[in-house]
């Protein structure tokens, strides 16, 4: 015990916890310790106005593209895309809309994805293909594939197929979980990621991606 009025030292005052003496560590550039009030100010965003999209554009559009081959399982399609939620593309955060066109006789090799996708088919005939199970279908049908799931589509008949596609990928694009195979084939398995760990394919130009 100290003497009787002695004069009792201060402590040291703590230092803030801006991880400032181990940003030149491995990991501690990029890591933060918020506090609630400087958090919830980071996950409050700007609200989302509603959006319309016109078919003329959308048609205009799938003509020009309609004038392509099909390369590999890629698909022609407009995506709709409401800038107001930035780098979360799609029509609303974690919902992607788009508009695909197939040609008579033409075939959307057997691919996937671990996005859940609807088709709700706006003109056309033809088969959708999930997991080995032939749907017909036609104008005014819908099927939904589970993520995950082998699927192609051949369009039949004498006029194109024209289908609405709405998928979870944005979602999963944002949690950087968003994976593709197409075609079929564990070598062509792709992340969508940008990073150390190169997303490849054998039948695309990671570099022009």
């Amino acid at each position: 015990m100290g003497k009787q009025g002695a004069k009792v030292k201060p402590a040291a005052k703590a230092e803030p916890n801006t991880g400032a003496k181990r940003r030149n560590e491995p990991g501690f550039d990029n890591a933060r310790v918020l506090t609630a009030d400087e958090y919830f100010k980071r996950v409050r965003h700007h609200n989302v106005r509603p959006a319309k999209w016109s078919g003329e554009d959308v048609m205009e559009t799938l003509e020009e593209l309609g004038r392509d081959p099909l390369r590999h399982a890629e698909r022609r399609f407009v995506s709709l895309v409401n800038e107001d939620h930035g780098d979360l593309a799609g029509a609303s955060p974690g919902i992607f809309i788009g508009v695909q066109l197939i040609h008579p006789g033409e075939v959307v090799p057997n691919h996937r994805h671990n996005s859940v996708a609807i088709y709700h088919y706006l003109k056309g005939t033809g088969f959708t293909t999930v997991e080995g199970t032939r749907f017909p279908y036609k104008r005014g049908d819908t099927i939904v594939c589970p993520a995950w799931a082998y699927h192609e589509h051949e369009a039949t008949g004498d006029e194109d197929t024209i289908m609405y596609v709405t998928q979870d990928m944005t979602e999963m694009a944002a949690k950087r979980t968003l994976f593709f195979e197409e075609p079929a084939g564990v070598e062509n398995l792709r992340h969508m990621v940008q990073g150390t760990s190169k997303s490849w394919s054998a039948t695309r130009d990671q570099d022009q991606e």
